[in-house]
Order: C-alpha cells, then sequence, then structure tokens
C-alpha cells in the first residue's frame, strides 16, 4: 500500500480510536531472576531438596502462549520466595520452608555473586524482578515478547509470567469486574486482529530475524482500542468470550468474522482494506512455535548460561531454558 493511503487509513482509525492500550492497561513485563538454572524449572521433580509446593509456581513462558489461550508446553515452574498475599515484595522467611532454604543454600555462592542486588539492600536468595506478588491471581492478559503474530491469551490459572512475556493484570483496568473482564476481551480482540497487526506494522514496524515483532510495552501501548460501548465492541467482547471460555473453535470463520467486528469497530466498514499479510495465517487459536520446551535440543535464543552478560537472564532474550534446576 502507498504511504498516501496508508495515512489515511492511519486518520481514519485514529478517527475510530477511543484510548490507546497504554492509556487504559498497564503494561509489564514477566520476572526477570537473573538465575534461571536456579529458579527455574519443568524437573523440580528430580531435585533432592526439592523447595515446598508452596513456593513452586506455574510460570507461563512464550513456548505456552496461543492467541486466546494458555496451553502449557511443560509443567514449567518457578522458585518464587515471597508472600504472595502482600501487594509489594516482601520475600519469605526461609526457616518456615527449610527444603527451599537448604536448596537455596547449596547454590548461594552462585545467587550472592549478583552484587547489584545485594547491593540494593535485597536478600541474597531473592529474584531480580520479581514484579507484584499479589497480582499473579488475578486474571491477565499475557502476550510474548518475541512473535512473528500476535499471541494475545488470558490467564486465570494464578501462574507467574516469566521474562520472555508482557501481561495485562485485570485488577489494573478498573471499572469493576465485569468492565474490566469486558475491556480485556475487547484488547484481545484488536490486538489478535489484522487491523492490530497492520496497525502495529505501521506505526511501530519492529521486525527481527524470519519476521518477527517485538510485543514489548512502547508499541503494545500504542495499539488503538474503540469505544467500548459501541455495539461492534460488544459484538467483539462476546466473540472473544467465546473463544476463550466457551466452546467457540478459533477457527477461520472465527477469525474472519473477529476482523469485520473490529474494522466495524472503528467506523471502517466491513472491509478496512488489511491485506493479506495481516490476515492471521492458519488458525487463530495455532501455536506459532514449532517444537515444545523438551523437545528442544539447545537453549532458546541461541545462548549458554555462561554466554550470557550478568545482570540479565532470558526474559531479555527469546525464552527460557528449563531442565533440572542447578545442573
Amino acid at each position: 500500500m502507498s504511504r498516501p493511503s496508508l495515512d489515511l487509513w492511519l486518520a481514519r482509525v485514529g478517527d475510530g480510536t477511543w484510548r490507546s492500550f497504554g492509556e487504559v492497561a498497564r503494561i509489564r513485563v514477566g520476572i526477570k531472576t537473573t538465575a534461571d538454572r536456579v529458579f527455574i524449572s519443568d524437573r523440580w521433580a528430580q531435585v533432592r531438596p526439592r523447595p515446598e509446593d508452596e513456593l513452586l509456581l506455574e510460570l507461563i513462558t512464550h513456548h505456552d502462549l496461543a492467541p486466546w489461550r494458555i496451553e502449557r508446553a511443560a509443567d514449567t515452574r518457578v522458585l518464587y520466595p515471597y508472600d504472595t498475599a502482600a501487594p509489594r515484595r516482601v520475600p519469605v522467611n526461609l526457616r518456615e520452608f527449610p527444603r527451599a532454604a537448604a536448596y537455596l543454600r547449596r547454590h548461594q555462592p552462585t545467587l550472592a555473586a549478583r552484587k547489584y542486588l545485594t547491593e540494593s539492600g535485597r536478600e541474597w536468595f531473592e529474584i531480580w524482578v520479581p514484579q507484584r506478588p499479589n497480582l499473579w491471581r488475578v486474571p491477565k492478559l499475557v502476550f510474548p515478547d518475541i512473535s512473528e503474530r500476535p499471541r494475545f491469551a488470558l490467564d486465570r490459572s494464578g501462574a507467574v509470567v516469566n521474562g520472555d512475556c508482557y501481561w495485562i493484570s485485570l485488577d489494573d483496568l478498573g471499572g469493576g469486574t465485569e468492565r474490566a473482564q469486558r475491556l480485556a476481551y475487547l484488547l484481545m480482540g484488536v490486538a489478535n486482529s489484522a487491523l492490530g497487526l497492520r496497525y502495529y506494522d505501521a506505526v511501530c514496524g519492529n521486525r527481527l530475524y524470519s519476521g518477527r515483532r517485538r510485543w514489548i510495552t512502547q508499541y503494545v501501548s500504542r495499539l488503538p482500542l474503540p469505544d467500548p460501548d459501541r455495539t461492534a465492541s460488544a459484538e467483539i467482547a462476546a466473540l472473544v468470550a467465546e473463544l476463550v471460555e466457551g466452546d467457540r473453535a478459533p477457527d477461520e470463520a472465527a477469525r474472519l468474522r473477529l476482523d469485520e467486528l473490529v474494522d466495524a469497530a472503528f467506523g471502517l466498514g466491513s472491509r478496512g482494506g488489511a491485506d493479506a499479510d495481516h490476515r492471521q495465517q492458519g488458525a487463530p487459536g495455532e501455536r506459532a512455535t514449532g517444537l515444545g520446551v523438551t523437545q528442544r535440543d539447545e537453549p532458546v535464543g541461541g545462548e549458554r548460561q555462561g554466554q550470557r552478560q550478568p545482570g540479565h537472564d532470558l526474559g531479555d532474550q527469546v525464552g527460557v531454558e528449563v531442565g533440572v534446576p542447578g545442573a
């Protein structure tokens, strides 16, 4: 499409925009442990001593995300040494969790070497970026940092989100539980639509290797949102609810219907002008990754632990390496 045509399309979308994603939602990155080999694994059953179940929380990584729903690729869990009822970061008392304490002390040389953490007044066994512990239990939208096409999904499991993903807590959407849920469905509908993808390419345009896109805060916050009180917006929310919570199959018919409704919600009519490159390829519930976590021979992102820069973990890269922790 020529630049004048694209500018006209953007102007029309702008006319139909109520708010941007960033104006209605706080977009957070997932946790960053800076010691993934110690804290993250899909094989905790093989670990001795095995930390207490209370501290081993389910962890969502980019492998688990398809449009609309979480589809766990493996039972990946994070040792999360925090009080999950506290609104702010409150480390647990290790005396109350003797097995976790023994496990962490076994790795104390590695963890205590993170001087940037201890010099900031934190405990040596903490996670560098634990986010808001009390918000994990609240329903949230989750999407990968890097993917070719949008894969915004809803999580109600209470799982922690890894640093290779971003998330939006429904608690931050305001307006009461029912309105927050409808707004979450609308956000997902726009993000997973052809219009959302085309808008991203026109306004953000960050394409990596193999055509992959970065879905980071500064880009996602710019995506447009139509007035949630419009009829078409209500229909988008209803369709997404069927895809997320109900028996509606995320098939070609659902994809086409979604794109029609999103175009209509922005006042573009039933043919908003999205080209074939921006129509969702394949069924909209199809996971974009090929191999599952446990099928990969190499760490995701092509880095081994020894090659990573101090102060960074795989949340800053493409994925998460799993296996027996500390191995």
